[in-house]
């Protein structure tokens, strides 16, 4: 029989993630998530005796993303939205698990960072952050497959912690609908077309079962990698190379492709300033209307017409135009809402 839930200790931790900066923390149940994860990626699978998974978020800068979305720069979501946060994740990572060991719990810090290597499929970690964000009540999948936040939108990247300690999970986990309208501009403004939604991926966690985009690994490493002219056409950031897909490329394969292959200015950008050059894509997070649409509730009133608060986006001619999604009919039917 295990012990029953540390209600004080559930308090402490949480206060604790949030005095170390994270915009938001909650509690998955290892539970659920080995539920809802394939084996090899669950909780359990990397903690013997694993009982809860501490989730931690930092908030995107909504300029760094909106700037993108108009074609100026995708320099500060590179460095803010993806290689410096990531960093900022360790710090959280590595400061959290110490307090949590203190307090006499095994506690695996993930890296933020690289969290892939030595994962047995590409793109995964050993979890997944976005299922621990959707079972520790923080967010729900939207249809992109990213979680969504009702604070943030898609704006915002997680980090999962896996204890032993008993902390009290959260008492409810959010639907689809809470967070996404089935736009469907994350699937319709991927350069790679790597969202595939006719065959949606299926999850169940908790009773509830989800349904989003399946990603196409291979397409969507060759934009966020900088390797074709579609990531940001018109923009003045936007690669000028454009490398074919290899379907399962070799480690060296790949060194070539971003090392031989790639503009010699993103690489040149890389290498003095540990970054992504001009891309690490971000499409489908930058033109989410979910994310947009938070950062405008966000906003003082008097700010409403200022700002980044307009819709205009960076469209494929090049030109400013307004962008004013509306739910699509496979959207909300992927969404259960038709």
């Amino acid at each position: 029989m295990p012990k029953a839930y540390n209600d004080d200790l559930t308090k402490k931790v949480l206060e604790k993630s949030r005095e170390l900066g994270a915009s938001l923390a909650g509690i998955a149940s290892a539970e659920v998530l080995n539920e809802g994860l394939e084996e090899d990626f669950r909780p359990e699978d990397v903690l013997p005796g694993c009982r809860s998974v501490v989730v931690v978020s930092l908030h995107i800068p909504d300029g760094s993303l909106e700037i993108m979305r108009r074609g100026v720069s995708n320099y500060s979501y590179n460095l803010f939205g993806y290689a410096y946060l990531n960093r900022e994740l360790d710090f959280l990572a590595y400061r959290l698990s110490n307090y949590i060991e203190d307090q006499g719990y095994a506690t695996l810090p993930i890296p933020g960072r690289n969290c892939s290597i030595g994962a047995r499929k590409p793109g995964y970690g050993m979890i997944s952050f976005r299922h621990a964000a959707v079972a520790a009540g923080l967010a729900s999948f939207g249809l992109s497959g990213l979680a969504l936040t009702p604070q943030f939108g898609s704006r915002q990247r997680f980090l999962g912690l896996p204890t032993t300690a008993p902390l009290r999970p959260a008492e409810r986990i959010l639907t689809p609908a809470e967070v996404c309208d089935g736009c469907l501009e994350c699937v319709s403004h991927c350069p790679a077309q790597a969202l595939e939604i006719k065959t949606p991926h299926v999850c169940q966690m908790a009773g509830q079962t989800f349904r989003f985009a399946r990603a196409i690994n291979k397409k969507c490493r060759i934009m966020a990698s900088g390797l074709s002219t579609k990531v940001w056409p018109g923009a003045k950031f936007n690669p000028q190379v454009d490398v074919p897909i290899i379907d399962d490329p070799t480690p060296s394969q790949v060194y070539h492709q971003l090392w031989e292959e790639r503009d010699a200015r993103l690489r040149v950008l890389e290498h003095s300033e540990a970054t992504f050059g001009a891309t690490n894509c971000g499409r489908c997070m930058a033109f989410c209307s979910a994310g947009h649409e938070a950062m405008k509730k966000r906003l003082q009133e008097s700010e409403r017409n200022t700002g980044y608060a307009d819709d205009n986006v960076l469209a494929k001619d090049g030109q400013l135009k307004p962008l004013r999604p509306k739910p699509k009919p496979l959207g909300r039917q992927l969404l259960g809402l038709a």
